[in-house]
Formats: C-alpha cells, sequence, structure tokens
C-alpha cells in the first residue's frame, strides 16, 4: 500500500517537472529569445507600421504649432527605426549600449525649422524661439517613446529580462534532471508496472499542455488584446499564438508517446 502511495506522488511529481521542464524550453526558445522577438518584428511588418505610427504622431503636434508638415521631411526613415527598434531589443536581451538616433532627429528636424524660418525671411523672438524648442524636444521625446515605449525603464526592464533568462535557463535544466531522477526512482521502485506510470504520467503532461490552445479557442480573448499600440499589440498576440502553439504540439507528441508507452505495457503484461 505504502509503495503504491509513493509511486502516486512520484507520478504526481514527475507531470509537474516534466510541464515545467517544457514550459521552460518553450519560452526559452520564444519569447525570452532575441532572434526570436527579431523574427517576430520582422514577419508583422513592426518596422513600417511603427515608422507610420510615429510619422502621424509628428505631424499632429506639428499641425498643432502652425508650422508646415514640410519640415518634418526626411528627420526619420523606416530604416532607421529599424535599426534603432533593434538597437533597444539587443539592449533588452544583451544589455550593452543602446543606440537611438535622438540627436539626429533633433538635428535634421532644427535644419528644416531654420531653412522654413530662412525662406519665409522672418526673424524669431524669444518666446516663438521658445515654443520652437519645446517644439523640437516634444518631437524627440515622441519618437524616442515610439521606439522604446518608457525609455526611462528601459534598464530596469532589461535587468529583468535578463534575470529572468538566466534562471530560467537554470531552472529549465534542473527540471529535466529532477525528470530523470525521479523516473529513474520509478523504476527502481515498479520495476515491472513501471511503464504504466510513466505512459500515464506522459499523458497527463501532454494534455495539460493541450489545455492552454483549448482555451484560446473557446474564449478568443487573446485577439482584443490591445496594449500601447495596434502594432505592438500584433506582435504580442503573435508571440502569445506562437507559444500557446508550441504547447499544444509538444503536448500532442506528449500523449501520443504516452499512448504508445501505454499500449506497450498493456502487451507486456498480457504476456
Amino acid at each position: 500500500m505504502a509503495k503504491k502511495i509513493v509511486t502516486y506522488i512520484l507520478g504526481f511529481i514527475l507531470v509537474i517537472t516534466l510541464i515545467s521542464s517544457i514550459s521552460l524550453t518553450i519560452l526559452n526558445q520564444t519569447i525570452l529569445k532575441k532572434e526570436f522577438v527579431l523574427n517576430l518584428l520582422e514577419k508583422n511588418e513592426y518596422y513600417s507600421k511603427m515608422y507610420a505610427d510615429i510619422h502621424d504622431t509628428f505631424i499632429n503636434n506639428t499641425v498643432q504649432t502652425g508650422l508646415d508638415e514640410s519640415i518634418l521631411d526626411g528627420i526619420i526613415t523606416e530604416e532607421q527605426v529599424k535599426k534603432d527598434v533593434n538597437s533597444f531589443i539587443y539592449y533588452l536581451y544583451e544589455s550593452g549600449e543602446m543606440s537611438i538616433d535622438s540627436e539626429g532627429v533633433k538635428t535634421r528636424l532644427e535644419e528644416n525649422i531654420n531653412k522654413e524660418i530662412e525662406k519665409n525671411g522672418k526673424n524669431l523672438v524669444q518666446n516663438e524661439q521658445e515654443a520652437i524648442n519645446r517644439y523640437v524636444s516634444k518631437i524627440v521625446e515622441i519618437y524616442e517613446d515610439g521606439i522604446t515605449y518608457a525609455k526611462s525603464y528601459a534598464k530596469t526592464i532589461s535587468n529583468v529580462v535578463q534575470k529572468v533568462q538566466k534562471v530560467s535557463n537554470m531552472a529549465q535544466i534542473a527540471g529535466y534532471i529532477a525528470t530523470f531522477v525521479i523516473a529513474l526512482i520509478l523504476i527502481v521502485i515498479n520495476k515491472l508496472k513501471v511503464l504504466k506510470y510513466i505512459s500515464v504520467s506522459v499523458m497527463s503532461s501532454g494534455l495539460l499542455l493541450i489545455i492552454p490552445k483549448i482555451i484560446e479557442i473557446s474564449t478568443m480573448e487573446i485577439h482584443n488584446i490591445l496594449i500601447l499600440n495596434k502594432a505592438f499589440s500584433e506582435v504580442l498576440i503573435n508571440a502569445i499564438e506562437v507559444v500557446i502553439s508550441s504547447f499544444m504540439i509538444t503536448g500532442i507528441v506528449l500523449f501520443l508517446i504516452g499512448l504508445v508507452l501505454s499500449i506497450i505495457y498493456a502487451k507486456v503484461d498480457k504476456e
């Protein structure tokens, strides 16, 4: 009786360690991996969408000042947005220096404004110059926020991401070791029926990994996510879908492996 109770407990722990290890593996290969994020941004045309979004915000702020929209010509490009976004992603995942061309935006904008003033032959008074300085600062702020969303929190976010990466990698390895050790203990305790218990644990793990996909299909709430802006939300939704699909595929594979082991055990047990 005691042996059976210990076996059930170990089987339950095996399910937990197996699910945890696989979950961490999936996360380490998706949202915690820089290359995955960069590929996702490219796939979702994030750079061009953010360029358009930032430029539209520039225009809205320029219209309010009474300045001509032409002063925005050439101050940013889609290639520049891509370079700066990628620099921000590298900074989040690998630390180092974050290089955002804020000064370039400021310089090009000031040059365009000065050309416009010279063309109109106007001499600015002090309050007009101060208003232009505030406008330029606002445009630079809009650009930085468009790239990083919250530049002041970038260092904190970077530290958190990198700590999570380290802990996750260590926990993943520890999880697989624990899974292997528990499986060995089960083999030692139940040499004859080990396939039965392991197959049940593997099938259970597979079914539990499929649950997120079932929840997604039944609620469809994931598609209603709207955070920060449409471009970011689309990337986030796509990332969640990839993770959930990875869980589902892995779950199906585990369930089939467990089923095969169960069939093998049934045949061996009959003999």
